[in-house]
């Protein structure tokens, strides 16, 4: 599945939109890991294959989603 996240800064999503994928389900205001470090916030799931198809090949996979009781 693709999605859109943003990064956080502050706790709070800062900056563009960044395209990642996952293996694994994830729902829209989700915080998530980032390969190498970083969290960041989902902000649209379920993004179509054909708007990543230029550049689907460097789009990287979160790492994991960070557990609800950890704020």
């Amino acid at each position: 599945m693709y999605m859109k996240v943003r990064f956080l800064k502050n706790d709070e999503p800062h900056g563009r939109e960044y395209t990642y994928k996952a293996t694994f389900p994830v729902r829209v205001g989700q915080e998530v890991i980032f390969p190498g470090g970083g969290n960041g916030v989902v902000t649209e799931i379920d993004v179509p294959e054909e708007e990543v198809e230029i550049f689907k090949d460097k789009i990287k996979e979160i790492e994991s989603v960070v557990e609800e009781s950890k704020q």
